[in-house]
């Protein structure tokens, strides 16, 4: 399987990932445990500072690499940077500052609270410059748990989803709903453990594995944990065959929750100006 989104690479600046390289190590053990072959590495692309740059990802990728060979583990690495969507990330991306995946993939976050209406122009405009943007952890976002239509929204514009398998670790929770929600229509094309230690948030992430392999398809699995990213780390193109016939979802995801207010008001916001695009 594939990991799509992982922190295993030490030492960082900025990035929330291993602490070392003995944490890299156990971390891949762990990786390797729950049934990962192939890891895609990322770090927050931060303009100006260190390891900002793709050279500077792609030598901690070669080094952390041979450190694991040497320790007998036969892991392979992928580097790529994870941004926020934002006006000026274009630039970067055309300074060939940017890590891509296979030099066509971005992978990018949308804010928790929302109100970045660009998000939408910004993707179509990297289309256009045959890039393609991979949300991750789209189920996060409180603009789509306030409104899932709206993955349909990026998927539309040409982006693809990136399931955050930790969501799935709270069932009652909105973040889950949302989760099972998108799955339930095939809206993902990607899973990712987005592990940055080896203790709290790891990669052994066995039980969500399990609670996935549950509530989809075997077909739809393999889509997203084994072809997909397997395509995409070649610079392929992957399946997207998501369900876009309907039109509403269940009212009780979108009922109050425990939000702030201002959380709230946010997420409203940003997704009307989602909407208006």
């Amino acid at each position: 399987m594939y990991d799509f989104n992982s922190h295993l690479f030490p030492h960082i600046p900025g990035d929330n990932g291993s602490k070392s390289y003995d944490m890299a190590y156990r971390m891949a053990k762990q990786t390797v445990s729950a049934g990962f072959n192939h890891v895609l590495s990322t770090s927050r692309f931060v303009a100006g500072e260190p390891f900002g740059k793709r050279e500077d990802l792609q030598a901690v990728a070669r080094t952390l690499s041979k450190f694991l060979r040497g320790k007998g583990m036969e892991l392979e690495i992928v580097p790529a940077h994870k941004a926020y969507l934002n006006p000026e990330l274009l630039q970067h991306i055309m300074n060939r500052e940017v890590a891509l995946l296979a030099n066509r993939y971005l992978l990018a976050e949308l804010p928790k609270t929302g109100q970045i209406g660009e998000a939408l122009s910004l993707i179509t405009e990297l289309s256009e410059k045959n890039i393609d943007v991979v949300i991750t952890d789209p189920e996060q976002c409180s603009a789509i748990i306030e409104n899932p239509k709206l993955a349909v929204a990026l998927i539309e514009r040409g982006a693809y989803l990136q399931l955050n398998l930790n969501s799935l670790k709270h069932p009652r929770s909105r973040v889950f709903k949302t989760s099972k929600t998108l799955l339930n229509n095939q809206m993902y094309h990607f899973i990712g453990t987005d592990a940055n230690s080896d203790t709290d948030c790891s990669p052994l992430v066995h039980n969500e594995l399990e609670i996935l392999i549950n509530m989809v398809s075997r077909s739809y699995f393999d889509q997203i944990s084994k072809s997909n990213p397997q395509r995409a780390f070649i610079g392929g193109t992957v399946e997207n065959n998501h369900d876009s016939s309907w039109t509403s979802f269940d009212r009780k995801l979108i009922q109050p929750a425990k939000h702030s207010l201002w959380q709230r008001l946010g997420a409203a916001i940003f997704a009307q100006e989602f909407e208006s695009f």
